[in-house]
């Protein structure tokens, strides 16, 4: 597969005169069920007043080492495109592909039907970051999370980079492929007007965009991301250049691992 990777301190360099931008025993807990004999777990938490179930893989080394980095997929049910429904195992590959790597990998239970729209952005984050709390008092001391998406998801990931507080801040690393045009057009919004907290630090961001995207739209939301020379930010991104949407996640998802970690 042909992908162009267009963000390096080099280019950027020359493009902008920059310099950086860069089952094992149940354990006894009513609020999750354990599944004997295998590498996945489900859990009930509560966000909003509501209760909603999540799952997550625990690598072999969770045996011993309760201290492992977290990846956290929102995966809605597209509304555009085919369903895509290996999502969470496509993570959970990428993460076995870099080597040295273990980290838990979390998501829903189940492909909720939600729309993710930039308007109920703040509903879709709010889950999210009260499953990380849970799953912070459950399964992990490790304080290193990452927000992982796809599509109109992975445009919660990206506002997320920018909207999160930096006294309260739930992710460290981003990872984002083909988001909505409609989330690509008010981050932009965002960006331009300054609108969103400042002060953040050590970030980092992976984004990537397919064929069936608005390259026109991706490349200029990048630009503003490149121009600002925000110091808290590392970032590269990548354009797949013969891949559509339904093909890009298994590569992208594995190549954002690989950046992050």
């Amino acid at each position: 597969m042909k992908a162009k990777t267009m963000v390096s301190v080099f280019w950027l360099v020359l493009m902008f005169g920059m310099v950086s931008i860069t089952g094992w025993n149940e354990i006894k807990d009513t609020g999750r069920t354990a599944m004997p004999f295998s590498k996945i777990e489900t859990f009930t938490f509560s966000s909003n007043g509501k209760a909603f179930k999540g799952k997550i893989y625990l690598p072999d080394a969770y045996k011993t080492n309760k201290n492992l980095p977290a990846i956290y997929l929102i995966d809605f049910t597209e509304q555009h495109f085919k369903l895509a429904t290996d999502e969470f195992e496509k993570v959970i590959e990428g993460v076995q592909q870099k080597h040295g790597l273990e980290a838990l990998v979390v998501s829903l239970e189940g492909i909720p039907d939600i729309d993710a729209e930039p308007e109920a952005y703040d509903e879709h984050y709010a889950i999210f970051k009260h499953m990380a709390s849970y799953v912070d008092s459950k399964y992990t001391s490790n304080t290193s999370r990452t927000f992982i998406g796809k599509g109109s998801e992975s445009g919660v990931v990206l506002m997320s980079l920018f909207m999160e507080e930096p006294e309260a801040s739930l992710f460290d690393n981003f990872i984002v492929t083909d988001p909505s045009p409609k989330y690509a057009d008010a981050i932009m919004d965002l960006i331009d007007h300054g609108h969103f907290p400042k002060n953040k630090t050590n970030k980092k961001l992976h984004y990537s965009f397919s064929t069936s995207n608005d390259r026109e739209r991706c490349i200029r939301l990048i630009t503003m991301i490149a121009e600002a020379q925000y110091e808290w930010l590392q970032f590269e991104f990548i354009e797949y250049t013969d891949s559509d949407y339904e093909n890009t996640y298994p590569i992208s998802y594995a190549a954002g691992i690989a950046y992050i970690f």
